[in-house]
């Protein structure tokens, strides 16, 4: 199906077509080997894309179609079959336009099934160019080339349908680098010439969203922010006009070569004080939620350098932060959500790795940053900054963000995260490699799935509390544990605490440890720390009441200290092999990933929502040897460079029920079979 309102609204007889067309067999090329389906797959060798240009990628049935443009500078359509994760792609431009991520195209769903692509040179002609498919549902064979001659030089691509106009828009810029609007009648056949959004001096950077049905919503800058100290403004389209975003009539929208409509006649929703060159704000993704209020996503650069400067770039562009945006009826609401980190290159100082929001629900979205996201530390691998994708979520609209890696610890960067979703899934891209500038790139393209996860109530009137530390061997629990213990409030009904202890790991501290007497449940993920004797006694006595425990990953060294210990303070080397019931034999090599293999049958049990499909963890094997509790009950076991071992089981320590798994590294967070399994242990032992 297509996720509104990415898309105009379908027909009966067109979803027919689509699902009479995905029942059809037709040539495919060799599929690729196993991969863990809910893991990073490798979708394209040499891809890239810039974010002024939209859809990108549309994801239709079980198929998803995006664009890209290689290193070489060739425009391509690429399809992913998200059932076997085949994947085919087409050339479309082949030595007409030179290597630039700004030649991307735009791609639509036509009423007939065909796929349309607009796409212009990087402001190096006046050509409009565009295609279509000549088979519905298929990007192999496509019609040739035409173009749209413009005056002026053009650049970026837009397409929305209006279904009650009859009407498809492509919204690009052009003369005198001013928004201007291309009509067709006939769904991308032919166009010609709508009007000029705006006239005025300058350059400004719009992103639009339709309802696809009268509206069309965009939000806008005031110029590049290389040039301006840029303010944010929304406004939209609507049977010829151009309103706030109140309802207040601007004026017509232009149908010829002039326009009286300028940026800042719109609602001013980021004020980035003209006048001050701090806090330059850019555009960077607006969608429209499932009532059809939009909400939006930007971002701002803290230490920009002086405006129009071109010698001195590598005096700014360290600190982004990103920001979003949502319109509730009456009011704007904005504020500061995360850390963004450092710009791309220099030259573009205000180019960061990119924010993208779910196409439906402005609860969740994801980004790209080089920086922890809470605190701007930089996220180091092997001493350099890396860029790393983040998956965001909030319980509400005005609860706090909570995040988790999608990548981690990789050895290039990850920017650009284009987000699609449907009634059942959401599915990221993103493009990994080298980004030297938006001419000089190599870049992979990646994609990830995460299925919908199942909503109920069964840990209402449960308390979990969860004891976590941070250091740089814990794997990020203080950024993934909140973000999984927000989940299980808002998808299952538990209430949950997350306790980030601190100071030394020989004297760590627990605040407020001794308010949680009434957890029903205790969680640890927690590395080589010493509690307090009275601390201590409070998780003591937790398992002597009989209360039940799990452990993720480090908690099987959780209070396994090396050095001394102050007056006052105690360690519990007995934890593991008493509570946790093995001992901690080491690890296997750290740059290896481990394949995680069913010991029981999945599909029920602890195992429940699974099934025998590959399942890979970006993390290096915990070893064990033959240290298990023989009463215990192997879940899962891993396998990593001719080692194998235990990675889940279950036991009881005393009457208590007890689960522990060395699975937890970063991207475990994100992978749907971990959070099941973390949910279904958690439903277990509170049973």
């Amino acid at each position: 199906m297509i996720a509104p309102p990415r898309c105009f609204s379908l027909t009966l007889a067109f979803l027919l077509t689509i699902t009479y067309y995905s029942s059809l067999s037709h040539a495919q090329p060799t599929p690729n080997p196993p991969v863990d389906p809910y893991g990073p797959v490798l979708l394209s060798e040499n891809g890239s894309w810039c974010w002024f240009q939209d859809e990108r990628a549309l994801l239709i049935g079980d198929k998803v179609w995006f664009t890209g443009v290689t290193s070489e500078g060739h425009n391509t359509v690429s399809e992913w079959n998200l059932n076997n994760h085949q994947t085919i792609s087409q050339v479309l431009t082949e030595g007409t336009l030179p290597a630039d991520d700004h030649n991307v195209g735009a791609l639509m769903l036509r009423p007939d099934g065909k796929i349309l692509t607009v796409y212009a040179g990087h402001s190096i002609d006046s050509l409009v160019r565009y295609r279509s498919t000549r088979e519905p549902f298929d990007i192999r064979s496509w019609e040739e080339e035409s173009t749209f001659h413009h005056q002026g030089r053009v650049c970026y691509a837009n397409l929305y349908h209006l279904e009650e106009e009859g009407k498809t828009y492509n919204f690009f810029r052009g003369n005198e680098n001013n928004p201007h609007y291309l009509v067709s009648k006939d769904h991308g056949e032919s166009w010609e010439s709508g009007g000029r959004l705006f006239q005025f001096e300058g350059r400004s950077y719009l992103k639009y969203v339709s309802d696809g049905k009268s509206r069309i919503h965009f939000i806008t800058t005031d110029g590049h922010p290389r040039h301006f100290n840029n303010n944010i403004y929304h406004g939209y389209l609507e049977n010829g006009r151009a309103y706030r975003s109140d309802g207040t009539l601007v004026g017509p929208l232009s149908t010829g070569e002039t326009s009286n409509l300028k940026p800042s006649d719109f609602t001013l929703v980021y004020d980035g004080d003209l006048q001050t060159r701090t806090d330059v704000a850019w555009t960077s993704d607006i969608q429209l939620d499932e009532e059809g209020m939009p909400y939006f996503a930007f971002s701002v650069t803290k230490d920009p350098i002086s405006r129009g400067e071109t010698v001195n770039t590598s005096l700014g562009g360290f600190d982004h932060r990103y920001h979003d945006a949502r319109w509730d009826g009456k009011n704007w609401i904005s504020e500061e959500m995360a850390y963004a980190g450092s710009r791309l290159y220099p030259g573009e100082n205000e180019y960061t790795g990119l924010i993208s929001l779910h196409p439906s629900n402005k609860n969740i979205l994801y980004f790209s940053a080089d920086v922890h996201p809470h605190t701007g530390q930089p996220l180091l691998v092997n001493g350099e900054r890396r860029y790393e994708i983040f998956r965001a979520e909030r319980q509400a609209e005005d609860s706090p963000w909570y995040f988790s890696p999608v990548t981690f610890g990789s050895a290039e960067d990850n920017i650009r995260p284009i987000v699609l979703a449907d009634a059942n899934r959401e599915v990221v891209l993103w493009l990994s490699g080298r980004y030297s500038t938006y001419r000089d790139y190599q870049l992979k393209v990646y994609g990830k799935i995460l299925p919908k996860q199942e909503e109920n109530s069964i840990g209402q009137g449960k308390k979990i509390t969860f004891l976590i530390s941070k250091d740089p061997d814990n794997y990020e629990a203080d950024l993934t544990v909140p973000y999984f213990a927000m989940k299980l409030a808002k998808e299952n009904g538990y209430q949950t605490q997350v306790i980030l202890g601190e100071g030394e790991r020989t004297a760590f501290h627990l605040p407020d440890l001794e308010n949680s007497r009434n957890s029903d449940l205790l969680v640890f993920f927690l590395r080589r720390v010493a509690l307090s004797t009275d601390q201590m006694d409070l998780i003591k006595n937790h398992l002597r009441e009989g209360k039940p425990v799990i452990g993720i990953r480090t908690a099987n060294h959780a209070f396994s200290v090396r050095e001394e210990i102050p007056s006052g303070y105690e360690d519990w080397w007995d934890f593991v092999p008493e509570v946790l019931g093995h001992e901690n034999k080491g690890y296997g090599p750290a740059t290896e990933k481990t394949n995680i293999q069913f010991v029981k049958k999945p599909g029920k049990g602890l195992l429940t929502g699974m099934d025998r499909q590959t399942w890979k963890s970006d993390g290096n094997l915990y070893l064990i040897g033959n240290s298990l509790d023989p009463k215990a009950r192997e879940l899962l076991r891993g396998h990593s460079s001719g080692q194998v071992n235990p990675i889940a089981f279950r036991r009881k320590a005393g009457k208590s029920k007890v689960f522990y798994t060395s699975l937890g590294y970063p991207t475990d967070f994100t992978h749907p079979f971990f959070l099941q399994l973390m949910k279904n242990a958690i439903q277990w032992t509170l049973k």
